[in-house]
């Protein structure tokens, strides 16, 4: 047993850093054809704008750092056109405690079967975040 005396205040976290936080969730991934992938747009008010649209110009759900957040742009810049399938891990930013919970949320498909099996040769990419929140 570890002792977390005076590490933290029992009164207010009471026994959570005691429970166990594993989940049996099936993990799956989602194969996009004709994707394109907008970097991260700085949009007062909001984390900003970027992730993922779909071959039909819809933004892609969970391609963004958190669900219900991002959203698609028109870029300034000229739009490089690839015909190269990639593995798109996410757009990373540098604060700490995001390092850990957002930014490695994809990591675990390049450990998966599937990837080994069929996807290991194509690169894997990722959007950084631009100017922070």
């Amino acid at each position: 047993m570890i002792n977390y005396d005076g590490l933290y205040n029992k009164d207010f976290f009471g026994d959570k850093l005691k429970e166990t936080h594993f989940s049996d969730k099936k993990l799956h991934f989602r194969i996009i054809d004709n994707g394109t992938i907008l970097p991260h747009k700085k949009v007062d008010d909001t984390n900003g704008f970027g992730g993922i649209i779909d071959g039909n110009g819809n933004f892609v759900p969970r391609s963004f750092i958190h669900m219900g957040t991002g959203d698609a742009y028109t870029p300034d810049e000229e739009v490089l056109e690839s015909p190269m399938s990639v593995i798109y891990i996410g757009m990373l930013f540098d604060v700490w405690g995001h390092s850990l919970t957002d930014n490695l949320k994809r990591i675990w498909f390049l450990k998966s079967k599937t990837y080994k099996k069929f996807f290991s040769n194509l690169p894997v990419v990722y959007t950084p975040m631009r100017g922070g929140w």
